[in-house]
């Protein structure tokens, strides 16, 4: 009945390494740069889906067309900010997105949550709060860092694309989905990489980086696990986003030790409360 949250659980996890790839990619390349060239990858990936997709309607490529422009937006924002802070301090504000997706899955999408389900989202949520207040010590004045608000912002886009994803796989299939996910995101990431370099608002040069290519190869996967999950019906978009949150644990944590980041051992504490508000979601009483 629940194989849905563990394959949302694997994607999570891959998540995190998606964080983690990100991070390094930024290293050595522009945000713009980096998408661009990373969305490429992405679509050569799924490519062999273009059978697949064609059999979508008008109206559906409308709307993966507004679900990818909410998404283009989300990662320049979330991107930016893991570009300039530590990955152990920023990835866990995102935390507001499970609380929105939550919002939105019961008043738009008339999912119904069982008590105990309640109680392990509400003690997610609460470890997100404190794993993020720990890493608030490594920024100063963190609350009055444009940084900060950035990755809120990219939480409330993604909390809205999570929504979109429910509602238009009853219509389509994962592969077709990701077919023109990755199209469409390839042609925002490339238009606004051509629009600041011949504006010359970026001057960069391009540096091939084997961490571009990794992190298609990485989101292609996950996120064809959790299109496979969205697509079972029995799946609740509300419990579906605080899970694949797991992500905190790979990229707070191993990404915290790659990167050499502070207080990793009182925010491994806060992630075992997270993995204890998991557990409450498999209790349907």
């Amino acid at each position: 009945m629940y194989s849905w949250i563990w394959m949302v659980i694997l994607s999570g996890i891959l998540l995190g390494f998606w964080d983690i790839t990100k991070k390094k990619a930024f290293e050595k390349n522009s945000v713009l740069t980096v998408l661009a060239f990373y969305s490429f990858f992405c679509f050569i990936i799924v490519s062999f889906e273009f059978n697949n997709a064609l059999k979508v309607n008008t109206n559906i490529k409308l709307i993966l067309l507004l679900k990818t422009f909410i998404v283009f937006l989300a990662w320049i924002l979330s991107f930016t900010a893991i570009k300039h802070l530590p990955i152990s301090v920023i990835t866990p504000f995102d935390t507001i997105n499970p609380m929105l997706s939550v919002i939105f899955g019961i008043f738009i999408l008339n999912e119904r949550l069982y008590v105990l389900q309640y109680m392990g989202i509400i003690i997610m949520l609460i470890s997100y709060y404190f794993i993020g207040k720990t890493g608030s010590k490594e920024v100063v004045k963190i609350y009055k860092n444009k940084y900060f608000y950035f990755m809120i912002c990219a939480a409330l886009f993604n909390a809205i694309s999570a929504t979109i994803d429910k509602i238009a796989l009853k219509s389509i299939n994962p592969g077709q989905m990701q077919f023109w996910f990755c199209l469409f995101m390839f042609l925002f990431n490339f238009a606004a990489m051509l629009y600041v370099r011949i504006s010359s608002k970026d001057k960069s040069s391009f540096k091939f980086d084997l961490y571009i290519p990794l992190m298609s190869v990485i989101l292609i996967i996950s996120d064809r696990i959790y299109f496979t999950a969205l697509n079972i019906p029995s799946t609740q978009i509300s419990m579906v986003m605080p899970i694949r949150k797991i992500s905190i644990l790979v990229s707070a944590i191993i990404g915290g030790f790659i990167f050499k980041e502070k207080n990793l051992k009182e925010k491994f504490g806060y992630i075992c409360l997270l993995i204890i508000g998991i557990g409450f979601l498999f209790l349907k009483k």
